[in-house]
C-alpha cells in the first residue's frame, strides 16, 4: 500500500495502463507505456515531458526495439506496486502535500527503467534535472522559489464557503470537458498539430491554477444527485447537427466556464485568478483560428492549381496566358505587380477580376489589400514583410481571403495564429522567377504537411518534372509562375499540371 494517497491524475494514469494491460506484462516495456500515459496527461508530469520530448516518436522507437526481446514477465499487480513504491519514496523526498502525483510516477520511471532513462538522456534531461524541477514550483505560473501564495479564507458571514467551491468546482469540470471535446476535433478530424500543442498547453497552465487555488477542497462539496442543472437541457443542447456545432458549442463552455472561474476564484486569490485571463484570451485565438481554418477549406476545398502573373514575365499578352490557363484547369490567379502604378493596376486587376469570374476562379492580389478591395477580389496574398494579416483583415473585411508566404515552421505556425487562410510554403526548387537567400526545400514541404490543416501551395520552381517530389512530400496545392507563363504552350503545360493534381476533374483533351 503507499504511503501517500494517489492524486486523481497518478490514479488515472495507472488505471489507463490497468484496462489497456494483458494480466502478465514485461517490466521494461511497462515504463516506457508508463511514459507514453504520462505524456498525454495532462498532469504536472506531462508539463514536464512536453518541455524535454516535442513528440514520442523516441518512445514508439525505444518500444519497437524491445519487442523481440526475452524478458521476464511478471503480474501487472506486482509492477505497479513496485510503481507506486518507488513513487512515494520522491514524493517524500519532494515533501509533497497533496500526495503521490504524476511527477513522481515519471520520477519512479526513470529511476526503475534504463529504457525510459535512456530516451530521456537524449534529449540531455536525466534523474537529477526532473527531480529539480519537481521540487520547484510550476513555472507555467511564474511564482519564483521566494514568492509565497497565500490563500485567502472566505470571510464567515459575507459567503457561504460551500455554494462558492460548488461554483469553482462545476467551472472546472465545464472548463476541462469542454477543452476535451475541442483536443479530440483537432486531433482527429484536422489532425492539427499546431492546434493541440497549444490546446494541450492552455489545459496543463489551467491545471497548475487550479491546483494553487486548492481545488482539491471544492470536490468534497459536490452534489451531483441534486444538482438542479441535470435536470433537463434546452432542446438546442439536446442535439447537434455536425461536427462543427459540437465545436462552437464546446468552445463557448470552456470561454463562459473560464470567466466563471476568474470572477469566483478572486474570492480565494484574486492576483492568481487574473492568470485565468491568460487562458480565457488564449481560447479566443484559437477559437478564431479554427473559425478560419473551418471556412479556408470550405472556400479553398477544390482550389489545386494558382498561377502568379507579372505582365512583364509572361511570352505573351496577360490575356492570353491568363485565360487559355483558366480554361485548362487553373483555379486561381495571383497578380504580382510591383512596379505597375496604381491607376494603371486598378484597371488591369478589373479587367482580371472579369475573366476570373467567367471560368468561376479566384482574384488575389499580391501585397496590396486595399488593391484588392477596391477592385472586388477574392483576397491579398501578403510576404513575410508585407502588411501584417490583422491590417488586411481590417482592410478587407472577415469574408476577404487572407494568403501568408511562410518559408519554415515557426512561420507557419505564426500565420497561422495571425489568422491566415492559406499559407505559400517554399520556395521548395529554384525559382526562375524570384531569387531567395537559401530554399526552404522538401523538409519544409514534409513539415507543413505533418503540421498544418490550413490550405497551403507549395511554391517556388516546380514544373511537370519534380511536382512529383513535391506531392510525395505532402503537397495537395502548387503555386507556379514561369513554368505556365513563358511556356510556349500555356495551356499544355496548364493541363499537365492540373490533371496530376486533380486528374479526375479536369476533362480529356478535345
Amino acid at each position: 500500500m503507499p504511503i501517500f494517497n494517489l492524486t486523481s491524475g497518478a490514479e488515472r494514469t495507472l488505471q489507463r495502463l490497468r484496462n489497456e494491460s494483458p494480466e502478465l506484462v514485461s517490466s521494461g516495456r511497462m515504463y516506457l507505456f508508463l511514459l507514453v500515459a504520462l505524456f498525454e496527461d495532462e498532469g504536472r508530469a506531462a508539463s514536464l515531458l512536453h518541455a524535454v520530448l516535442e513528440s514520442l516518436d523516441d518512445v514508439h522507437a525505444a518500444l519497437e526495439q524491445t519487442a523481440l526481446a526475452s524478458e521476464e514477465l511478471m503480474p501487472f499487480g506486482d509492477w505497479s506496486r513496485q510503481v507506486i513504491r518507488r513513487a512515494d519514496h520522491f514524493a517524500i523526498e519532494c515533501n509533497a502535500e497533496g500526495g503521490t502525483s504524476s511527477e513522481h510516477l515519471l520520477l519512479a520511471a526513470v529511476e526503475q527503467s534504463a529504457l525510459v532513462a535512456a530516451v530521456l538522456q537524449t534529449r540531455q534531461c536525466s534523474l537529477e534535472t526532473l527531480l529539480d524541477q519537481t521540487m520547484e514550483m510550476p513555472p507555467d505560473l511564474q511564482i519564483g522559489p521566494d514568492s509565497f501564495v497565500q490563500i485567502r479564507p472566505v470571510e464567515q458571514g459575507t459567503l457561504e464557503t460551500a455554494a462558492l467551491y460548488r461554483i469553482l468546482d462545476a467551472s472546472a469540470n465545464r472548463c476541462r470537458e469542454g477543452l476535451r471535446v475541442i483536443e479530440d476535433y483537432v486531433r482527429f478530424r484536422l489532425d492539427d498539430a499546431v492546434l493541440q500543442r497549444e490546446l494541450k498547453q492552455i489545459r496543463h497552465l489551467l491545471t497548475d491554477i487550479l491546483r494553487h487555488l486548492r481545488q482539491d477542497r471544492w470536490v468534497p462539496g459536490r452534489d451531483s444527485e441534486r444538482d438542479v442543472g441535470r435536470r433537463g437541457a434546452l432542446a438546442s443542447e439536446r442535439s447537434r447537427e455536425s461536427l462543427h456545432d459540437v465545436v462552437r458549442a464546446s468552445f463557448k463552455r470552456v470561454e463562459e466556464a473560464l470567466r466563471s472561474l476568474e470572477e469566483y476564484g478572486k474570492l480565494i486569490d484574486a492576483d492568481l485568478a487574473l492568470r485565468l485571463t491568460e487562458c480565457r484570451f488564449r481560447m479566443y485565438t484559437v477559437e478564431k483560428v479554427l473559425e478560419t481554418g473551418i471556412h479556408s477549406r470550405s472556400r479553398l476545398e477544390d482550389c489545386r492549381l494558382c498561377l502568379l502573373v507579372t505582365a512583364a514575365n509572361c511570352r505573351y499578352s496577360p490575356e492570353i496566358v491568363i485565360r487559355n490557363s483558366l480554361e485548362k484547369g487553373v483555379d486561381m490567379i495571383q497578380i504580382r505587380e510591383k512596379e505597375m502604378p496604381d491607376r494603371q493596376l486598378v484597371d488591369y486587376a478589373r479587367q482580371v477580376r472579369t475573366w476570373t469570374q467567367e471560368f468561376r476562379a479566384l482574384l488575389m492580389i499580391n501585397d496590396r489589400a486595399d488593391i484588392a478591395a477596391t477592385v472586388g477580389a477574392d483576397g491579398v496574398h501578403l510576404g513575410q514583410d508585407d502588411l501584417d494579416v490583422a491590417s488586411a483583415r481590417r482592410i478587407l473585411g472577415g469574408s476577404g481571403i487572407i494568403g501568408v508566404s511562410t518559408h519554415c515552421p515557426e512561420q507557419a505556425q505564426a500565420a497561422t495564429f495571425d489568422g491566415a487562410d492559406y499559407l505559400g510554403v517554399g520556395p521548395v526548387f529554384v525559382s526562375q522567377t524570384k531569387e531567395f537567400p537559401e530554399l526552404a526545400g522538401l523538409e519544409y514541404v514534409a513539415q507543413a504537411a505533418a503540421m498544418v490543416s490550413l490550405p497551403w501551395f507549395a511554391i517556388g520552381g516546380i514544373t511537370p518534372a519534380n511536382l512529383g517530389l513535391a506531392q510525395a512530400n505532402g503537397a495537395k496545392r502548387i503555386a507556379v509562375s514561369s513554368v505556365i507563363c513563358q511556356a510556349p504552350d500555356p495551356r499544355g503545360i496548364t493541363f499537365e499540371l492540373a490533371q496530376r493534381l486533380r486528374p479526375r476533374r479536369i476533362p480529356p483533351e478535345e
